[in-house]
Formats: C-alpha cells, structure tokens, sequence
C-alpha cells in the first residue's frame, strides 16, 4: 500500500512538473522560420540576432555564372559564400535578412541572380524587396520595390490585412517561394505598392544589370474606400 502512494504521489509531481514546463514553453513567443530578432517587448535597439547555423538562411545556384554551382549562406551583416571567390555582399543592418532566394537567371546572362528582404531596427512593417546580381567581382542591385514584411515568400499570413499577396500569388499560380512573378526577354513582373498605396502589378525593363524602365501594370489591389 505504500509504495502504491508514493507510486502515485510520484506520478502527480511528474505530471505537475510537465505542465508547468508546458505553460512555460507556452509563455514565451517562437521565434517564426522568417524571423531572425526577438522583438516582444523589447525596444529596435535591443534586438538581437537570434540565429543559429541551422536556421540561418543558404541557397544553391550558379551566382557568378561560371558554369558550377556555389552556396551562398546569410549571416547577421552578410551574405557570403563557399567559393572564396566571390566577393560578400555586405547588408545595410546587423539583423540579417527576413529571406534570401535563388530567383534564377533574370537577365539571361548565365549567372543566378538573387531577391532579400533585409531586418531593420524599427517597427514598421513597409520594406522593400531589392533583387541582386553578381557582376564583375561585386554584387550590384538591379532594383528594388516597395512592399510589407507579410509580403515576404516564404511567410504565412494568418490576419485578413496580411492575406492579399499571399491569395492573389496563389490563385493565379505563381511561385510562392519567389518575388519574381515571370521574367521574359528582359522583362521582370512582380508585385509591388503602387503610389496610390495599392498593390499592382510592375513591369521591369531589366538590361545590363540594371532597371532601364519601370512602369505599372494592372493594380490588383481592389479600393477599400467604396
């Protein structure tokens, strides 16, 4: 009989101490696969850098267009690789970068070109999407446009204001993984803020890495002020 209660006062701590750990576990706020800084409460200056070698962003792809493939692996300040050769591309923050991803050859020059979104100390959720490629012995930014961080590819909206890109890209079959929408003879489509605060589609004249000629497309973004 007394070993039958300590049996059970043994079996009541145990699971005591599980749920405990269970509410702490609960209490305190994952760190999303996209999201790199703890915020919670804490003021922009005071975030850290929270990543680990195993959740830090790396792609694979032919970046300098030489015919072999290099990874490119994403660290706090940089994007760099395992080919020594090529030269790092060093980030506008020290809170690295929300996505990196491979969106192939833009230009049709041979080499990969690359789209991030970079983390910056405020909170504001308006951010811009800046498409790279590697040129000479230096990365070089083609373009970049205006969007929020919900719009990011590989983020999975769950409020009805972070929906719409999301939708539309998937309604219409496009790459979720992908900022680039299509890219044919030059031109790139992407999905973009339109200067009436809408989104829309924007067509990107892409020659000799740069961005010679943008302009508007469809807004796709129904108005809310009806």
């Amino acid at each position: 009989m007394k070993y039958k209660i300590l049996s059970i006062l043994a079996l009541f701590f145990a699971f005591s101490f599980s749920l405990y750990a269970q509410q702490e576990e609960d209490s305190i706020e994952k760190i999303r696969p996209w999201m790199d800084v703890i915020t919670n409460d804490l003021a922009p200056s005071e975030w850290k850098w929270n990543k680990t070698n195993s959740t830090r962003f790396s792609i694979r792809g032919d970046f300098d267009g030489d015919g072999f493939e290099e990874t490119l692996y994403e660290s706090a300040t940089k994007i760099f690789s395992d080919n020594d050769e090529i030269t790092p591309l060093e980030l506008d923050t020290d809170l690295g970068v929300y996505f990196l991803v491979n969106e192939g050859d833009l230009d049709g020059d041979g080499g990969d070109e690359i789209s991030l979104m970079s983390v910056y100390r405020d909170y504001s959720n308006v951010n811009y999407f800046r498409i790279f490629s590697y040129t000479g012995n230096s990365w070089r930014e083609i373009f970049n446009c205006k969007v929020h961080e919900y719009d990011c590819p590989n983020y999975k909206p769950t409020k009805p204001e972070e929906m719409f890109c999301y939708t539309y890209k998937k309604k219409n079959h496009y790459n979720m993984n992908k900022v680039v929408l299509k890219h044919q003879d030059g031109v790139i489509d992407v999905i973009a803020t339109h200067p009436n605060g809408r989104y829309a589609i924007e067509h990107i004249k892409i020659v000799n890495k740069r961005a010679v000629k943008r302009e508007w497309g469809t807004i796709i973004e129904p108005r809310t002020d009806l």
